[in-house]
């Protein structure tokens, strides 16, 4: 699934390393104008983990949280 937008903005930036120095982040990171999310592998179970962050308020934080699940299902469907 290729996407252009997170919860209605324009990616900016999509991070698989980390910008301070350059370290693998075992994930991936996603970022808008309004927010971001992070999925990665969870170290002791068989699931990826999303963290998310909204710049404007929780309304605009569920809608990140789900766009990022369909975003990650996607992405792991088609592994």
């Amino acid at each position: 699934m290729k996407t252009a937008e997170l919860a209605g903005e324009p990616i900016v930036k999509i991070l698989t390393r980390a910008p301070g120095n350059d370290a693998a982040i075992g994930g991936v990171k996603v970022i808008s104008g309004g927010g971001w999310f992070a999925a990665r592998p969870s170290g002791t179970e068989d699931i990826y983990k999303i963290y998310a962050e909204s710049f404007r308020d929780p309304d605009h934080l569920n809608r990140l949280i789900a766009e990022a699940q369909h975003i990650v299902d996607a992405a792991l469907a088609g592994a």
